[in-house]
C-alpha cells in the first residue's frame, strides 16, 4: 500500500518521532546472543547479560500514546492546536514487502486502494486539516517549527544510518521534547531509532537476494502466467495494478491479489520468505545488535513515564 500525500502529511509526525519505527524495534530483530559488529554502539547487553525483551504492542501502544500526548501538550504551549495521529494508519493497513501471502486480506482489500481511499476521506473531512488549512502562510511555516524544530541552524541530531548518508533533526521542537520527555537522552534515542529504522530495507533487500528466495520467485512468475498475470516480481505486479485507475480497478486488484498470494502459498515463495526474513532479522540484529538493545532498554524505562503521562490524560 501507498499512502497519498495527504495522509503521509497526517502521519508525519509519528514516522518523524520514530514511532513507526519504534514497531520495527519490537519485530524485526531476532534474540541472537551475535556479538554486534560495526559502530553503532551505545548500550549492547555485556558478556553474561541478557539482551532486552521485545517491547509488547500494547507496550508500543503506551509509548505512542504518551509521545502523541506530550506532543499535543507542547504545540499547546505553543500556542497550537495538534490531533494526535495512530501508531498505525488504520487496523486493517497491511505491509507485503515479499508479496501478498494472505489470502483472506487480499480478498477483502486487493491492494489497499479501499483502506487508502477510506483514509484520505477520513484525513480530507477531519478537524486537524480544517485547522491547518485556516492557518496563514506565516503561521503555518511557525507550526512546523514549533512541531519539528527549525529546518536549519542550531544543534541537531545525527546518526549515519545502515544504507548510507545522513539523517539529522532539530534538537528543538515538539517532536524532540516529547523523545525528551519519555526516553531522557535524545541523541542516544535518535542514534539507535534511526539505525533501526533503516533495517528492514537492508533486511528485504538481503532475502531478495537470496539464491533460494529467487528460485522461488521464479515458480511464483510461472504460477501467475498460468493465470494470466505478467509481472517479474510481487511489488512489479502491484505497481501495474495501482497505475490502472479505471472503472472495476478495485474488482480487478482483488482477483489479482488472491492469485497472487495463492502462487506464493502453492509455489513455496510465501513460506520461503517468511523463513529468509527471519533468519536475516537475526542476522542483522548480530550486525546491529547495539542499536537494537539501546532502543529496547529506553523504551523498557520509558514505560513508566508512559503510564504516567497517559494516566493524566
Amino acid at each position: 500500500m501507498r499512502l497519498g500525500v495527504g495522509l503521509r502529511w497526517l502521519l508525519a509526525a509519528a514516522l518523524c518521532a520514530g514511532l513507526l519505527a519504534a514497531a520495527v524495534v519490537a519485530i524485526g530483530g531476532g534474540d541472537s546472543a551475535a556479538q554486534p559488529r560495526g559502530g553503532n554502539a551505545d548500550a549492547a547487553a555485556g558478556p553474561g547479560q541478557d539482551p532486552p525483551r521485545k517491547p509488547t504492542t500494547a507496550e508500543l501502544d503506551l509509548l505512542h500514546r504518551a509521545e502523541q500526548s506530550l506532543i499535543r501538550d507542547c504545540m499547546a504551549d505553543r500556542g497550537f492546536r495538534y490531533w494526535p495521529v495512530p501508531r498505525l494508519p488504520a487496523p486493517d493497513y497491511r505491509e507485503f514487502p515479499y508479496g501478498i501471502d494472505d489470502e483472506a486480506w487480499a480478498a477483502r482489500h486487493g491492494y489497499g486502494r479501499d483502506i487508502e481511499r477510506r483514509l484520505e476521506r477520513g484525513w480530507k473531512n477531519s478537524e486537524g486539516k480544517r485547522y491547518l488549512d485556516s492557518l496563514p502562510k506565516a503561521r503555518y511555516e511557525a507550526y512546523g517549527d514549533a512541531l519539528y524544530g527549525p529546518s536549519e541552524g542550531g544543534d541537531r541530531l545525527k546518526v549515519t544510518p545502515p544504507m548510507g548518508g545522513t539523517l539529522s533533526h532539530s534538537e528543538k521542537g515538539c517532536v524532540a521534547d516529547s523523545w525528551r520527555g519519555l526516553y531522557g537522552d535524545v541523541r542516544a534515542w535518535y542514534r539507535s531509532i534511526q539505525v533501526v529504522n533503516g533495517l528492514p530495507g537492508m533486511r528485504v533487500g538481503r532475502v531478495a537476494g537470496d539464491p533460494a528466495f529467487r528460485a522461488a520467485l521464479a515458480k511464483w512468475r510461472d504460477c501467475m502466467k498460468r493465470r494470466g498475470h505478467v509481472a517479474d516480481n510481487p511489488p512489479a505486479l502491484r505497481d501495474i495494478r495501482l497505475r490502472d485507475t479505471g472503472r472495476g480497478a478495485q474488482a480487478k486488484d482483488v482477483r489479482t491479489a488472491v492469485d497472487e498470494a495463492e502462487c506464493g502459498r502453492t509455489t513455496g515463495l510465501s513460506a520461503t520468505a517468511k523463513r529468509l526474513d527471519r533468519h536475516y532479522a537475526d542476522v542483522l540484529y548480530g550486525e546491529y545488535r547495539t542499536a537494537y538493545d539501546t532502543a529496547r532498554r529506553m523504551q523498557s524505562d520509558a514505560l513508566p513515564k508512559a503510564r504516567g503521562v497517559v494516566g493524566r490524560n
